[in-house]
């Protein structure tokens, strides 16, 4: 496509020649004509400009180029929004042979069913919707239009999906919780009868999984996205647009608002609060409520300028305590402070 057209596609300002014409978004490593490079530091524009490439995505505020160039305010989701333009269509497979449909399962009638899916009786399935080979949707499920269930997910019964939401391989969804009472000294299973809901425009990375409510739902707020291996436990309520990186866990009936980022690895503990914008850096074990907006680091997570404090003071504790032990010896030198008593072995 030309240049200008990709300008307007994409919603971003043209510098330079838009008859152009662009096949391709490359790495700077493979820049030739008839690609774009995006180029993510302003000090590499330079660079990029004697590049082979045919034009360049830069920011708004980088240096004039040569070469043909679209500026954006924000370049990353410019660059994401190239990258899109330039995917092939997926066309519309219809129902593979092998794949199992309940009789009485309501599926639209562009919807993609790969080989070897399962649709369970009493499921709803959107327009445009595609699940790849080896996916079950368990009885009564529902799924939105235009979703895209990759290969092997599993999408236990009652569950239900937004519009546009994506789901990679080797997810579960609407799990049992791990729920059971004690009665001395066995573990009686608490039987799991709520559902999960997943709202529009929610990606959940690959083998990640979200248990179902026990009485009510686990909820997931619209453009929330979830990395892979994550694990989301019962009851649980994500905000809108909140980002769960991977490894992370979140504990039963814990709640977290819109915006919250949980770093990788992060953890909270059950029946917690965590307000809108709350950012938990790497790592962080979230113990006790957290208030709207704050940044928080550790285990237990506090405010994360604390945490480096404590850091710092820790780093510096070997030497301290040579310090006060020589102050110690010349005290007790002098008769102010009794001699140390030795270790027993």
């Amino acid at each position: 496509m030309k240049l200008a057209h990709l300008a307007r596609l994409i919603s971003v300002e043209l510098a330079g020649d838009g008859e152009v014409e662009i096949d391709s978004v490359v790495d700077s490593a493979y820049a030739r004509p008839g690609a774009v490079v995006f180029v993510a530091d302003p000090r590499r524009v330079p660079e990029a400009d004697a590049s082979a490439a045919g034009a360049l995505l830069v920011g708004a505020n980088a240096p004039r180029t040569a070469k043909p160039a679209l500026r954006a305010a924000n370049p990353r989701a410019a660059f994401a929004r190239v990258l899109a333009a330039f995917l092939p269509a997926q066309p519309h497979e219809g129902i593979h042979p092998t794949a199992v449909v309940a009789p009485d399962a309501r599926i639209a009638g562009d919807v993609t069913l790969g080989p070897q899916v399962v649709i369970g009786p009493g499921a709803q399935i959107g327009a445009e919707t595609r699940i790849l080979a080896g996916t079950v949707i368990g009885a009564g499920a529902r799924i939105g239009s235009g979703c895209l269930l990759h290969a092997n997910v599993t999408l236990y019964p009652s569950s239900v999906l937004g519009d546009h939401v994506i789901i990679h391989s080797g997810a579960v969804i609407g799990s049992d919780g791990f729920g059971y009472a004690v009665e001395g000294d066995v573990h009686v299973k608490i039987p799991h009868v709520g559902r999960v809901v997943i709202e529009d425009d929610v990606e959940i990375g690959a083998n990640t999984t979200v248990d179902r409510g026990t009485l009510g739902e686990t909820r997931i707020g619209r453009g929330s996205k979830i990395d892979n291996l994550v694990q989301i436990a019962h009851n649980v309520t994500i905000g809108a647009g909140s980002l769960i990186v991977a490894q992370s866990g979140i504990a039963g009936s814990s709640r977290l608002g819109a915006g919250v980022i949980l770093a990788a690895a992060a953890g909270v503990t059950d029946h917690v609060s965590i307000g809108d914008g709350v950012r938990v850096l790497g790592g962080a074990g979230v113990t006790k409520d957290i208030p709207p907006g704050a940044i928080v680091w550790g285990t237990p997570a506090q405010d994360h300028r604390e945490e480096l404090r404590m850091l710092a003071a820790m780093r510096r504790l070997p030497e301290t305590l040579k310090r006060l032990a020589a102050l110690e010896a010349v005290l007790a030198d002098r008769g102010l402070l009794p001699p140390r008593t030795p270790p027993k072995k």
